[in-house]
């Protein structure tokens, strides 16, 4: 299974009030439009400042609905199926509802637009009680289609080919076509189990279907192929977008899923915990949208990665610089590195600068070999002791990428005492080396380590053991870290047990650390 991608960050999440249960982009207003479990119908703007409104149904047909669509020049309509009565509803960008009812009650959970024999727009709802298609155009009303006696349940159209209708049929185990000039029903495409949601691309060339299992089908139309796609999740919501790629909604992982061109298997994009996914959109720009039914919110999804390569994760002390400068790689889901990508860095808070002394800095992304995506900070002097959170922002995308572990220390103070790290209790035959130095960490008296510190190692008693040059005494500085480490000591011809002290001058406190020669 291919690792999941880090969650987006959360300033593309927008709450909106109400737990959506299907998206739909508007072309007439470039607005993202929602619609909740009972019917009411809103509207989001995904611009700045952005904007949400809900638009309560009051009067009606009260019931359920599960899907939306956008009718450019006739509104955003729902499917909405009550006690006794269903129908299709009209909200207008106003917030104005119009009801136009069937003559009896069915569920639906799924509407498209498409087209009819003469090449007029409709809305087009497979009716699940009825095993039927009901259609509205405007000016005629609803009708409905013969009878496909399987049943029916998701529907797909094509861009391209919105007189030819893709329906998935439980009843049936099979995707199933229809040709909106003769009205008649194909022959149907056995998949072997029960089809779900249904999407298909615009070029009407590859129609997917979810499964109630982790299994999505996706059919090859011209080539006749059925290809089994493994998912982490059952997958709702499908969209499939002219680049190949197939999104859907997990809300049993609170993921969003995605399969890319020629992959057998699906990837995944955490959305946060009881998030439950319940919608996919994407925009006229190809953003893409995602409602979370339980945050009440809806979440922008990068299509594109920029991952932390290296620099996470480092200390520096107050007006120093951290040793390493911050990489990002900027690449497409597949993998696929970009290069000459502006990539800005930005540190949060003023805990430091880059090296053109501001908290901000631009760069572009290599173009061969081994930097080929990669962008690379200058070095950062810290400024204030605490967390220094960077954030570097792909500017032409959505993505983001965080250095959240770097972090800045005090200036230490003088050395106060040594602390024990490691190779005290060895056990070696007389005249052989000791396995592992010794190794101690020089501390303030705030626990800070200190640089530079000269650590003093003393071997006690009658030349039991020497360091190099037959000496029983070894003086080092201090690293970076505070850590000092001895030279190799070699046991002498007696056996039996030593001490070595370790200190550093002026100091209060000493180690003894206890070695032996069998």
């Amino acid at each position: 299974m291919p690792p999941a991608i880090p969650p987006t960050s959360d300033t593309d999440k927008f709450p909106i009030d109400t737990a959506a249960v299907g998206l739909t982009w508007n072309g007439d207003d470039q607005n993202v439009w929602f619609v909740t479990a009972e019917g009411n119908v809103g509207v989001f703007e995904p611009r700045s400042p952005w904007s949400s409104t809900v638009f309560t149904r009051n009067t009606g047909l009260a019931g359920r609905s599960d899907s939306v669509v956008a009718w450019p020049g006739h509104g955003v309509w729902t499917f909405v199926v009550g006690q006794s009565d269903s129908g299709f509803v009209r909200c207008t960008p106003d917030g104005t509802y119009q009801m136009h009812t069937l003559n009896g009650r069915s569920d639906c959970r799924s509407l498209a637009l498409a087209q009819g024999p003469g090449g007029e727009t409709r809305i087009v709802a497979p009716l699940i009680d009825w095993g039927s298609l009901a259609f509205f155009e405007s000016g005629s009303g609803i009708s409905t289609s013969r009878v496909y006696e399987p049943g029916l349940y998701g529907i797909a159209v094509a861009e391209r080919e919105p007189t030819s209708y893709w329906l998935s049929s439980p009843g049936g185990r099979s995707l199933v076509g229809y040709d909106a000039h003769t009205g008649v029903f194909a022959s149907p495409v056995n998949i072997g189990t029960e089809p779900r949601d249904v999407a298909i691309t615009p070029a009407g060339d590859v129609v997917w279907a979810a499964t109630p299992d982790n299994v999505i089908f996706k059919y090859t139309v011209a080539e006749g192929r059925l290809t089994r796609i493994d998912t982490p999740y059952p997958a709702h919501r499908l969209v499939a977008t002219a680049d190949g790629t197939l999104w859907f909604a997990g809300a049993s992982g609170d993921a969003i899923g995605y399969v890319l061109p020629g992959q057998s298997r699906a990837a995944t994009i955490p959305t946060g915990p009881g998030s439950r996914p319940s919608g996919v959109a994407v925009s006229g720009d190809s953003q893409l949208w995602v409602a979370l039914s339980g945050e009440r919110a809806l979440r922008r999804v990068s299509r594109h990665r920029l991952a932390v390569e290296s620099g996470d994760g480092q200390t520096a002390v107050v007006g120093g610089r951290f040793a390493e400068p911050l990489t990002v790689k900027a690449m497409q889901l597949d993998g696929a590195p970009l290069a000459g990508q502006k990539i800005k860095f930005s540190v949060e808070g003023g805990s430091a600068v880059f090296e053109n002394g501001k908290p901000s800095e631009t760069r572009y992304t290599g173009t061969d070999g081994e930097q080929l995506g990669v962008a690379t900070s200058s070095l950062l002097k810290t400024l204030k002791e605490g967390p220094c959170v960077v954030t570097a922002r792909w500017t032409e995308t959505d993505a983001v990428a965080s250095f959240s572990r770097l972090v800045v220390t005090a200036k230490p103070g003088t050395a106060d005492h040594v602390r024990y790290v490691s190779g005290a209790g060895q056990t070696v035959p007389a005249g052989k080396s000791f396995d592992d130095p010794m190794k101690v960490l020089v501390v303030d008296e705030l626990g800070n380590p200190v640089e530079g510190a000269e650590v003093t190692f003393k071997i006690k008693g009658a030349e039991p053991a020497t360091f190099p040059g037959g000496v029983d005494t070894a003086t080092v500085p201090s690293e970076a870290d505070g850590s000092a480490t001895s030279p190799v000591l070699t046991a002498g011809d007696r056996t039996g047990g030593f001490s070595v002290r370790v200190w550093v001058a002026d100091t209060a406190v000493s180690l003894l650390l206890q070695q032996n020669v069998s």
